[in-house]
């Protein structure tokens, strides 16, 4: 899509509901919602829809069908009907010899490039969430993924799929992030049968999934399945592992395995320096993710001993946003019933924050608290 009528017709049929481009991302994300469409959250939605109203992109068809009923207008009227369909019996051969050519031409330099574009999202999801860094991963996922399909060499294969188990899981962490633990789940399956083929450990994918279902009300679900991965490959990622068993057995109200669990994480970390290099697309844990972890975990169970390890935590050198968040929230919680005054205090920075990086998940677990006396 170029800039001229078809942006021009997108822009007015906002303009002609006096909406503002925030206006029009909100109600965007909304009916999204309603529909079960997956969307961007709606601040990622606001750039997107400048850059479809300035001629900049053409919107992926889900996005065209929503813009549609959101203007009660239809794609072509609004100008972002695409492209006409090609003849399908002409074209597909073609298509799938030229992908087939383009994944055969990544080499090791494109995988390595890869790598360092992974890092450079993942320093900027640290920052802003995935409010401003979600279309960047869910483009690199798809990337991946569509050169993995049409990779042919087994140890080519290998080295693409460890780029996309770890670009997956992030990609996962950013939905759960958005509150759309459905399309979380699909993000971290992918990532897991990324790491079967990759042979990295399954640890960071499958306690991504665990933390779904608790997150969806299913923490017998989460403990069978973490029971069911058996142990990790490297200690980061057993560390890894146990913590999210302790929080899935503390949301499941077992309340001795939880702290077994965590007592176990604790022990293994120790054991192995926090310095110690994880394996590649795995991250490293440091003592701040297990003091957060140690600190949930006790939300969890209801125990307000919680505090200490939470403090911890947010004392430790500076981390991204959505741990900052997640260590504000539970605090919150753990400081409602006995000082109420702090709680809110936490709760308002996890909402800032929540807000900063487009994570509705952080909001949703504060909607139980009450306002401070």
């Amino acid at each position: 899509m170029t800039s001229g009528a078809g942006s021009t017709s997108l822009r007015s049929a906002r303009a002609a509901l006096s909406w503002s481009q925030a206006d029009a991302a909100r109600q965007l994300a909304a009916l999204g919602r309603a529909t079960g469409t997956p969307v961007a959250a709606a601040a990622s939605l606001k750039t997107l829809l400048s850059r479809w109203e300035n001629g900049h992109a053409l919107p992926e068809p889900h996005y065209r069908s929503l813009l549609a009923e959101l203007y009660g207008r239809s794609p072509a009227d609004l100008g972002i009907a695409g492209p006409p369909p090609a003849d399908a019996a002409s074209t597909a051969p073609a298509r799938l010899r030229a992908a087939v050519a383009a994944a055969a031409a990544v080499g090791d330099t494109g995988v390595e490039l890869w790598w360092e574009q992974l890092a450079i999202v993942g320093r900027l999801d640290d920052e802003v969430g995935v409010a401003g860094a979600g279309e960047l991963v869910r483009a690199l996922v798809e990337q991946l993924d569509e050169t993995l399909v049409h990779s042919l060499v087994a140890g080519h294969r290998v080295e693409v799929a460890a780029v996309l188990a770890g670009a997956a899981a992030l990609a996962g962490a950013q939905e759960l992030d958005s509150g759309r633990p459905d399309e979380a789940w699909r993000r971290y399956d992918r990532a897991r049968t990324a790491a079967r083929e990759a042979r990295p450990s399954e640890a960071v994918a499958v306690a991504g999934q665990a933390a779904v279902l608790v997150d969806v009300g299913e923490p017998g679900a989460a403990v069978g399945l973490l029971e069911r991965a058996g142990p990790a490959t490297s200690a980061p990622a057993q560390v890894r592992l146990e913590a999210a068993h302790a929080v899935a057995r503390a949301a499941a109200g077992d309340d001795a395995a939880a702290r077994r669990a965590i007592a176990a994480a604790e022990q293994r970390l120790r054991r192995a320096p926090v310095d110690v290099a994880a394996p590649r697309g795995i991250p490293v844990v440091e003592l701040a993710d297990l003091h957060r972890w140690h600190g949930r975990t006790l939300v969890e169970l209801g125990d307000a001993t919680a505090v200490g390890p939470l403090e911890r935590a947010l004392a430790s050198a500076p981390r991204s946003v959505r741990h900052r968040a997640a260590v504000h929230a539970d605090l919150a919680l753990a400081l409602a019933p006995a000082r109420p005054l702090d709680a809110a205090e936490h709760a308002r920075r996890a909402r800032e924050l929540a807000r900063r990086i487009g994570s509705e998940q952080t909001t949703a677990r504060l909607a139980t608290l009450s306002p401070p006396p």
